[in-house]
């Protein structure tokens, strides 16, 4: 019997956005994100979004879960939240769980919600 995949499975693999790469424009995606390089645009994503130590997002992301390393400058708005120990964050976040490592960080408003 096939085993067919289906693109919202857990078995997705995460697209990756290399160092050298920038992107204009929004991404939706229906796994996860491994980011390394630039957004500057929104983000949509069913997964798993690492912004990865160097990597930029300007925009917003929704996703189901995210682990800040680099810079994020938007919404966020997630079920779990960590942000890394060199990681900068400003904006607006809504989420069900918050891990925070960084000494820095700018949230302008935190909305902690039950998912």
């Amino acid at each position: 019997m096939k085993k067919s995949a289906s693109l919202d499975s857990a078995e997705t693999k995460p697209a990756v956005v290399l160092e050298d790469a920038v992107i204009e424009g929004d991404i939706n995606l229906p796994g996860g994100l491994c980011l390394f390089g630039k957004i500057l645009g929104n983000i949509i994503a069913g997964g798993r979004v690492e912004v990865k130590s160097g990597a930029v997002v300007t925009g917003n992301i929704s996703c189901r879960e995210l682990d800040i390393e680099g810079t994020v400058e938007g919404t966020v708005k997630t079920l779990f939240l960590a942000i890394g120990e060199n990681a900068v964050l400003r904006g607006d976040v809504e989420t069900g769980r918050l891990l925070v490592r960084a000494e820095k960080y700018e949230i302008k408003r935190l909305r902690l919600v039950r998912k």
